[in-house]
């Protein structure tokens, strides 16, 4: 899957042109892709990788990661790190001293310790491949177990990827990669900060740490939550209020000063491993979007003032009413349920500026050009790309 998604935004699949279809029919370069926590087997990220050779240009690539294809265990021991890292050294284009930092971190780790990694990469100007390897800083509540090859080892190596653009009219632009509870401000067993917290921090382990950090890429396999809305059945999925606190405190908390313009890119499972309810992949933007809807399959959830009260979200999809004051807001894909299923979603948009570049007598832009790329199991092993249409008769 990880493979197919990623080849088909390199070179989509030929189809029918027409009003509702560009970037991912065109194949348009993206800037950032991120999938969920524990997403891609190892061995197919190193594949994706070797197959780069040729490719003109790419984005940046954010992923969670497993050590094989079985989808219940996403730890890894020490010897399928030493495995990855050396495979992934063993590439031709790969620029050695970007694993230089994670290997010296990693050779002072006990050996028994299980690991939760992800990985950034992109190629660069020179066409030389550039990997990011991550390990997991924050332990979420399913990674504790009695069983010590299920318990997650805390990881205290920090990860930010700074883009310098070649065309000098360019300004850079600085990713900081997390897997979902990293984002959030939990106590470590360390007693070390987390990730967002660190980078802000006077004990930062950055010598020249960036001013600011402009996307927070977030690679989540977390449960929502169900709102009661009174007249719905159901509810409506949003959020879980943790993550939901990040966003804000990272838009104007003083200790996050870095963070106060980035915008967070979410991915996630839309059902979990166990059966509950995940999904809500999407981006968050301390900035009103100023419109109602993105796209018929895109939920907008706002925080602000409602009639001069307190600061609140609205309920996710819930039309604005006179009386917000919008301060923020989070566009997650709607639950598949609302849509005919498929086995993936794309949720692609276009940013006209990063958020501190945007001039402050301008009132800065939501996404543009929304649109959503599905696919189907076409065999077992087989993906079948299709546009998103509002009539599933009509797909394209």
């Amino acid at each position: 899957m990880f493979e197919q998604i990623i080849s088909e935004l390199i070179s989509p699949t030929p189809r029918a042109i027409d009003g509702y279809s560009s970037s991912f029919q065109t194949g348009t370069p993206f800037d950032l892709l991120t999938f969920p926590e524990a997403f891609a087997p190892a061995s197919t990220l190193v594949s994706v990788l070797q197959s780069l050779e040729g490719v003109a240009s790419l984005g940046c690539i954010h992923v969670g990661l497993r050590p094989d294809d079985d989808n219940q265990r996403h730890l890894f021991s020490n010897a399928e790190i030493q495995a990855l890292v050396d495979a992934l050294r063993a590439i031709s284009a790969t620029v050695a001293v970007d694993l230089a930092q994670f290997s010296a971190w990693f050779s002072d780790q006990p050996t028994h310790l299980m690991i939760n990694l992800g990985c950034l990469f992109t190629l660069d100007a020179e066409q030389r491949l550039r990997v990011c390897l991550h390990p997991k800083l924050v332990r979420s509540q399913y990674e504790y177990s009695p069983l010590p090859e299920a318990t997650m080892a805390e990881a205290n190596l920090i990860s930010l990827v700074t883009l310098l653009p070649a065309d000098k009219r360019l300004l850079s632009v600085t990713i900081q990669p997390l897997i979902c509870s990293d984002a959030l401000s939990l106590p470590t067993d360390r007693g070390t900060p987390p990730p967002i917290v660190a980078v802000n921090s006077a004990e930062t382990p950055f010598d020249n740490p960036p001013d600011h950090i402009d996307f927070v890429s977030v690679a989540t396999h977390t449960p929502q939550v169900m709102r009661v809305v009174p007249g719905k059945d159901g509810g409506a999925r949003e959020w879980h209020q943790e993550f939901r606190e990040t966003f804000c405190r990272a838009a104007q908390s003083g200790e996050l000063a870095r963070h106060h313009f980035a915008t967070f890119i979410l991915s996630n499972f839309e059902t979990l491993s166990s059966g509950r309810s995940g999904g809500l992949s999407g981006i968050f933007q301390p900035i009103d979007p100023r419109e109602e809807c993105l796209h018929p399959a895109v939920r907008l959830s706002r925080y602000g003032r409602y009639n001069r009260g307190n600061n609140e979200w609205s309920v996710p999809g819930a039309a604005s009413e006179a009386g917000w004051d919008t301060r923020g807001y989070i566009a997650a894909l709607a639950p598949s349920s609302e849509m005919y299923p498929a086995a993936v979603r794309v949720f692609g948009f276009s940013l006209g500026s990063t958020l501190r570049d945007t001039p402050l007598w301008k009132p800065a832009r939501a996404p543009a050009s929304c649109e959503i790329l599905l696919a189907r199991w076409q065999t077992s092993d087989r993906l079948e790309f299709a546009d998103w249409r509002e009539n599933p008769d009509d797909r394209g």
